[in-house]
Order: structure tokens, then C-alpha cells, then sequence
């Protein structure tokens, strides 16, 4: 039997080898996976760290351990009987860059996949980490990782440099514009309606878009048909320009277009690198990922958008939660 059918037999198996760890799964992101996982089958472990996010856990329909990625004894405890698991940690708070979450947690989760007998480990990073360019990205475009994508990339490389085929597999994931009622896109709704956003340059730069629940369905995926070793774009591949957008979110919250900004004073105002990545061109390809099987529920924003909307403002646009 090949090593990837080992793998698969490991984690589709009943028992002790379907169970999965999920790091960082109180989160916008890991809060999905669970579901995921869990709606596939796999018991579902999630480390947390207190017991307030151990609720967000099982109501995902996970078992919550407490514990923390950079403190091995619990991480052990937490992997204990575990055939995978999935780092999408991440504590700006504790670490102002990501370093130590993102690269010192994924170094610390090898260790403890070795010692563990874990088969295989995921990596959450993001799309943030490619140069922009005009022709489409795919895994193997030019990478050019800055901000906090610099801690994304060397979490990956850390991971990737693990990968064993046979003994321990490491796997990286590269969401793209991941929307849903939470993190980036709640903040981006609630300011366009306010009348606060700004397009950074002038919208031609195309952003990759996917659902929530779309990415969450990625990563139970690549859990179960993915290759060691490999990278995996999460996108519903139909990109799209800034400006396209930003109005068609003003306009379902009953806004007007948002107005531009120049990258000079968006650099001033916000961040030089945030700037730069809100103007970056990033029509990212998702054909690897589709070639495991894997299609999104939503083909573009446009279909998914709305709804993720009614749920951010339940009584209309205009009076909010």
C-alpha cells in the first residue's frame, strides 16, 4: 500500500485514528473546521485555552481540551490517539508579529506529531504570502511574504521541511479573501455602511474570494485526499477587482460606493504593508485543489455574500444588529 494510502486508511478509519486536532479552533476559521470535520465523522478535538472558547468548540461539534500550542505537555495530551491535526493558531496579542504562535507552534506540533504518532499535519496560511502580478497565481508563482505573512511563510516552511512521505505528512493550506460573519469582512460591512472604507487605488487589482464554509470543506479535504509535502490554494476561482467588490457590498448594505484612496496616503494612514497588500493583484487559481475533488458551494462573492450579510445586519443595513 502507498504511503498516501496508509495515510488515508489512518484517517478514515473508525477509532483512534480518526481523531483530529484543531489548533486555534475557537476561531473565526477553526470554529468551521470543526464543523467540518465533525459533519465528516472525524471526532474532533480542539485546543483552547481557557474554558470560555471550549464552549465555541462543542457547540461546532468538538471536544475541547485546554492547553497551548507553545506549551508541549498539553499539546501532547491534547494529540494523544490523534491520526492529525491542524495548526490555525494565531495570538497577535501575545506575539505582535505571529512569530512564536505561527513558526514556534508549528516546530513545537512536529515534535509532538513525531513523538505522538501522528500521520499527518496541516498548516493554515494564507495567500497574503505571493507577489502580486497580472497573470494568475498558482503554488508555484513567486512568493514575497511581508507583515505578518512573513510569520505565515516560515510556519510553512517549517512545516514542509518536516514532511516525511510514510512517516509524517505536512500539508499547507493558502486561503485566499475568506468572508463570513467575523474577522476581515465584518469589519469591512460595518465600515462601508458607516461610510468609513476607502478603496486603496483605483479597484483594478483583483482580490480571491471564499466562502467560510467553503474553506472549512478545503481543509477536510486536503485532510483526507491531499499529498504530503504539498501546497493547496483555497479560492472559488472567479476573482475579482476591488472596486467591483466594495460596490457591490455598498450596495447591499444600502451605501454608496466607497471612495478611493491613493497607496501614498493609504500607506500613511493605515500600514505601508497593508497597503500594499489591499492594492496587490492576486487572481489566484484553485484548479490543484479541484483536482482532490473539492468544489466550493459558492462560485463567486456574489452568490455567497449576501446571505453573510443577513447575518451580520439581521434587521436590514440600515438599523444593524
Amino acid at each position: 500500500m502507498t504511503s498516501e494510502g496508509t495515510v488515508r486508511t489512518a484517517l478514515d478509519s473508525s477509532g483512534s485514528r480518526s481523531r483530529v486536532l484543531v489548533i486555534g479552533a475557537s476561531g473565526f476559521l477553526g470554529r468551521a473546521v470543526v464543523r467540518a470535520l465533525a459533519e465528516e465523522g472525524h471526532e474532533v478535538r480542539g485546543l483552547v485555552r481557557d474554558t470560555a472558547k471550549g464552549e465555541r468548540v462543542r457547540e461546532a461539534g468538538g471536544i475541547p481540551f485546554l492547553g497551548d500550542i507553545l506549551d508541549p505537555g498539553s499539546l501532547r495530551g491534547a494529540a494523544k490517539g490523534c491520526a492529525a491535526a491542524i495548526h490555525l493558531a494565531a495570538h497577535p496579542s501575545r506575539d505582535e508579529d505571529g512569530t512564536r504562535v505561527r513558526v514556534e507552534g508549528t516546530r513545537s506540533l512536529i515534535d509532538v506529531a513525531h513523538s505522538e504518532g501522528l500521520h499527518r499535519v496541516l498548516v493554515g496560511s494564507g495567500y497574503w504570502v505571493y507577489r502580486g502580478q497580472s497573470e494568475w497565481i498558482t503554488e508555484d508563482s513567486t512568493v514575497d511574504p511581508r507583515g505578518e505573512s512573513r510569520a505565515n511563510y516560515e510556519a510553512e516552511r517549517a512545516g514542509l521541511r518536516a514532511n516525511s512521505s510514510g512517516d509524517l505528512e505536512v500539508l499547507v493550506l493558502r486561503p485566499g479573501m475568506v468572508y463570513g460573519d467575523g474577522s476581515w469582512f465584518r469589519s469591512l460591512a460595518l465600515s462601508i455602511r458607516a461610510g468609513e472604507y476607502s478603496v486603496v487605488g483605483d479597484g483594478t487589482n483583483r482580490w480571491s474570494f471564499v466562502s467560510l464554509p467553503d474553506t472549512a470543506s478545503a481543509f477536510a479535504r486536503v485532510l483526507t485526499a491531499g499529498v504530503g509535502g504539498e501546497v493547496y490554494n483555497v479560492v472559488d476561482g472567479t476573482p475579482a477587482p476591488l472596486r467591483e467588490f466594495a460596490d457591490f457590498v455598498a450596495a447591499q448594505v444600502g451605501a454608496p460606493p466607497p471612495p478611493s484612496i491613493s497607496p501614498e496616503a493609504a500607506a500613511k494612514e493605515m500600514d505601508d504593508v497593508v497597503a500594499h497588500h489591499l492594492a496587490a493583484d492576486r487572481a489566484t487559481s484553485n484548479q490543484k485543489l479541484v483536482r482532490l475533488g473539492w468544489r466550493p458551494r459558492f462560485s463567486t462573492y456574489r452568490e455567497g455574500v449576501p446571505g453573510v450579510l443577513k447575518e451580520i445586519f439581521p434587521r436590514g443595513p440600515g438599523r444593524g444588529r
